[in-house]
């Protein structure tokens, strides 16, 4: 697999630092700091789950051929709770975004709301109360919306990020012209988002990471004829 999550380094190059910084900020509106609690301390709310299945679904599947990249699928998966909302909460929205050097690139936008607590309006494959055994499986119960501490889990449809804007593309991620023994890599950075807004009282949170997607071309094989093959390390 080409493909895995990973948090940043202290080594990443400026040219990395501002990329990033541009993606939270078409995340989040306008927020400049990285994996911050946008919110005063009460209310609250929160993101939780396991990093690699909740910010880049069980890893994102790579699919490449002859030196391209054709697909990076995502299928995110996370728990959202909230504290200290006294009327409850009226809506969460929940907004994805990818983006590096090439530009920045909103994967999922979709808001649940208390109105009908069971809809899965656009990417939402399922959404329901936290099952509470630590997996990504979802509740069947509806989520309350009406908890002043309450928690809800959601799950998107899996998704191509190179189908979901003009910078994150095939093009932008392959290396067909690679010679034998080289080998590719572009650091995708992915900004997750939750707005949570109940009564006069709101409050975001926002999680970042980032994922590796690489190309590689091996050195010819002298035993079969020299012949070259493309695949993802």
């Amino acid at each position: 697999m080409a493909a895995h999550s990973r948090n940043g380094s202290s080594s990443e190059t400026v040219s990395r630092r501002s990329v990033l910084g541009g993606v939270a900020a078409v995340a989040v509106g306008g927020l400049t700091g990285l994996g911050a609690l946008v919110a005063s301390s009460r209310p609250a709310a929160a993101i939780d789950g396991d990093p690699a299945a909740f910010e880049a679904g069980d890893a994102p599947t790579v699919t490449a051929n002859d030196g391209r990249i054709e697909s990076v699928y995502l299928s995110p998966a996370l728990e959202v709770s909230w504290t200290d909302f006294s009327e409850g909460i009226d809506r969460v929205t929940l907004t994805l975004a990818v983006g590096s050097d090439a530009g920045v690139d909103e994967v999922y936008r979709e808001t649940l709301t208390g109105a009908d607590p069971d809809a899965t309006p656009g990417d939402v494959a399922s959404v329901g109360r936290p099952s509470g055994d630590q997996s990504d499986a979802v509740s069947d119960e509806s989520p309350d919306f009406n908890a002043v501490d309450g928690a809800l889990s959601a799950r998107f449809e899996r998704a191509d990020a190179t189908e979901r804007g003009d910078a994150v593309t095939s093009e932008s991620l392959s290396a067909p012209e690679l010679g034998g023994g080289e080998t590719a890599t572009t650091t995708l950075d992915v900004v997750f988002r939750a707005d949570v807004a109940g009564g006069d009282d709101e409050a975001t949170v926002v999680r970042t990471t980032t994922v590796d997607v690489a190309v590689e071309n091996p050195d010819g094989d002298a035993t079969a004829g020299g012949s070259v093959g493309i695949d993802t390390a």
